[in-house]
């Protein structure tokens, strides 16, 4: 008895043994095929991800040098054409009005005349002779300089030409009052940037840049950009920028794929941003070589110089990490980007891991689903076959391999078939009531999903309206304080003009805030429905003149010219919407027009509508941005040129009044060229047409 017990159990053992080995085996195989495949795949994905991030970085990062170029050569340009139309012309008398010199022999701007915070300063040597050209070059530089420069303050720190050398100094920098701060010591002294454009030592007339640096007084990291300044062939001085890489260095240094860092470094091997670095490139002022910091910098610096220049992506000397490269245009700088390899390893092994895992658990199951099988198949049969011997050897027959006794065990299997049923019926009641308790909780989640991305929307918007009022406002109230202390300070010695010009800034600076929050409450009300619109026929040629009349003064503030030829066509909408709509078109226009420019307004028939169109020689509307132009609180990449507040609500108030109107509006631009907005309104007679009859 003891034997054959031992035997079934053996048996049982062996085969769950042998399974479970097989099982294991290939468990392992599969995970070890999924950690090689996974790898791969993820060494794939990765540098593909990796090769799009870098290539971003790149035109992220040149975009700022680039720019910088442009704005100089722009500059270069304007000048030379003004300068050309100046010739043989007289200056002496502006040069004198501008110019004064003070008691240490410096020549610059006269105090009453000196804005630096709008205009460009001067600092002239009192070694300098005052010929007719150079006054004529001083005249213009400070003019144009005073254009150009506030128009790239956003992106630069400051603007300036040097004239001859060190000669004439002129700078656009409203943090500072430049020309004065300094002695005749300081603007003797030769730079690298007025060097730098002499034709001796740039013969190829090329735009240039420097070595970083760390000034002081911004207390940022600095590189400066400089452009030659030529005449049909002669050096009259250099322009150029003071670029701040704050930004640049910031985004270096915290953006990036996690686990990874980036660096960015000279073509001769100035680091110029690593994580780890900042404070040793600050103690060398912006000139530690990477080859002397660590024999793992050098190798880095060895392996991406000796790359292909098309190349994007090499091991690094050790072979742990892959280094995505490319370039930053403009300061030719080399963007890296380190991706340690383990990254890749410590995925894959997870994968592996998973796999393993779930093999362990299906190899659990499997085993449990056998012993199942031969419980049933092989325990069972011989527990009975026994049980049935032990009968016939105590004389008793027995019935126990009949398939279809009706002893005890049969009236226990209609029993659990009974109660099965049962079970069934209770089950599928149960299914039912989970059912229908399921899609009560769904429509539930529906409704409270609905509700909440409701919230998140309001919520958003009372954000957005509240960083727009705390951003517009918080400059007008600053500086109608700033003005108004200094009025009580100084109004028993001031001249009444210059109180007057304090009294006309604190009024213009309360017309802003009226205008921001007239936009804001107006698009509160279109938005609720509120604005309630009395249709009439309207004249365009009289109110398209009314709103020209409106601005003309700051047209001719900008030196810009309105045209608009009168075409005796009515419209019938709302008149005040109507103004509105054709003001908030003329103020997108002047603010976005550069000076001197035509702005023209139009009106034509076409079909049964009238269109009315507002078109502009500005910097038009780039493509990717056309889709945001009519949306709420956007603000586009053109700014205005004249400095003009904008709050982002113009166009999108003027959509919706023109859809009150039951008009519509457009745009056309090429980006570069301008914009022409059109607004189309049903004519007079065609609305009257389809007017109900009293």
């Amino acid at each position: 008895m003891n034997s054959h017990n031992y035997a079934t159990s053996s048996l049982f053992r062996r085969v769950l043994r042998s399974m479970a080995l097989r099982i294991a085996l290939a468990a392992c195989l599969i995970s070890a095929l999924s950690y090689y495949y996974s790898y791969v795949r993820l060494q794939e994905e990765a540098l593909a991800n990796l090769g799009k991030y870098i290539e971003t970085r790149s035109q992220l990062e040149s975009e700022l040098f680039l720019g910088a170029e442009a704005n100089t050569k722009l500059i270069r340009d304007e000048f030379v054409r003004r300068y050309a139309l100046l010739q043989n012309t007289d200056v002496s008398s502006q040069f004198y009005h501008l110019l004064k010199q003070d008691r240490d022999g410096m020549w610059r701007v006269r105090p009453e005349l000196d804005d630096f915070e709008h205009q460009a300063t001067v600092a002239m040597l009192p070694t300098t002779k005052h010929t007719p050209e150079l006054m004529r070059q001083v005249v213009l530089a400070q003019q144009v300089l005073s254009q150009y420069g506030p128009a790239y303050r956003a992106r630069s720190y400051d603007t300036f030409i040097d004239l001859n050398v060190s000669d004439v100094s002129l700078m656009y920098l409203p943090k500072l009052n430049y020309a004065r701060n300094g002695s005749v010591d300081d603007f003797a002294e030769d730079l690298d940037t007025e060097l730098g454009a002499l034709p001796e030592r740039n013969p190829s007339r090329s735009t240039f840049w420097t070595g970083i640096y760390y000034d002081k007084q911004a207390l940022e990291w600095m590189i400066s950009v400089v452009t030659p300044l030529d005449y049909l062939g002669q050096y009259l001085g250099g322009i150029g920028q003071d670029i701040p890489l704050e930004q640049l260095i910031t985004r270096t240094n915290t953006v990036n794929i996690p686990g990874t860092h980036n660096l960015i470094f000279t073509r001769n091997g100035y680091l110029i941003a690593h994580p780890d670095y900042m404070g040793k490139i600050q103690e060398h002022q912006g000139k530690l070589d990477m080859r002397k910091i660590s024999p793992a910098m050098h190798d880095l610096y060895e392996a991406v110089s000796k790359a292909p220049p098309k190349e994007r992506f090499i091991e690094s000397p050790d072979g742990r990490n892959w280094l995505g490269i490319v370039p930053i245009k403009g300061a030719n700088w080399v963007f890296v980007t380190v991706y340690p390899k383990r990254l890749l390893e410590e995925k894959a092994a997870w994968a592996a891991s998973m796999v393993l895992i779930l093999g362990i658990i299906a190899l659990a199951i499997e085993l449990g689903l056998l012993a199942m099988v031969l419980r049933k198949d092989v325990a069972l049969p011989l527990d009975r076959l026994k049980n049935a011997i032990r009968s016939l050897a105590a004389g008793k027959t027995s019935n126990q391999l009949d398939l279809h006794r009706s002893d005890e065990i049969g009236e226990l299997a209609r029993t659990f078939n009974d109660m099965s049923h049962t079970v069934q019926s209770h089950r599928l009641h149960l299914e039912e009531l989970v059912t229908d308790r399921t899609q009560e909780l769904a429509t539930r989640n529906l409704q409270l999903e609905a509700a909440n991305e409701a919230l998140k929307y309001l919520n958003q918007e009372k954000n957005e309206l509240l960083a727009i009022a705390a951003h517009d406002l918080k400059n007008p109230v600053a500086s109608i304080q700033g003005m108004a202390s200094l009025l009580g300070e100084r109004l028993d010695n001031w001249p009444p003009e210059k109180i007057k010009d304090r009294l006309d800034g604190i009024q213009l600076l309360a017309g802003r805030m009226q205008r921001i929050i007239s936009n804001l409450l107006e698009h509160d009300a279109l938005e609720a429905g509120s604005v309630q619109m009395q249709i009439e026929v309207v004249d365009l040629d009289e109110l398209i003149h009314d709103a020209i009349a409106g601005w003309r003064p700051r047209v001719a503030s900008k030196q810009q010219t309105l045209h608009y030829t009168p075409t005796g066509l009515q419209v019938r909408t709302d008149r005040q919407a109507l103004w509105q709509i054709v003001d908030n078109l003329l103020s997108n226009a002047v603010k976005y027009s550069p000076n001197e420019q035509r702005i023209e307004i139009s009106a034509q028939a076409v079909d049964q509508d009238v269109e009315i169109s507002v078109t502009d020689h500005g910097p038009g509307i780039a493509p990717h941005e056309m889709n945001l132009l009519f949306k709420k609180f956007s603000r586009l990449s053109a700014r205005p040129t004249g400095g003009e507040h904008t709050t982002g609500l113009g166009l999108s108030i003027t959509k919706k009044l023109v859809e009150a109107v039951f008009g519509q509006i457009r745009c056309e631009s090429q980006f570069g060229q301008g914009a022409r907005f059109i607004v189309t309104l049903p004519a007079a007679e065609v609305v009257a047409a389809h007017l109900p009859q009293a």
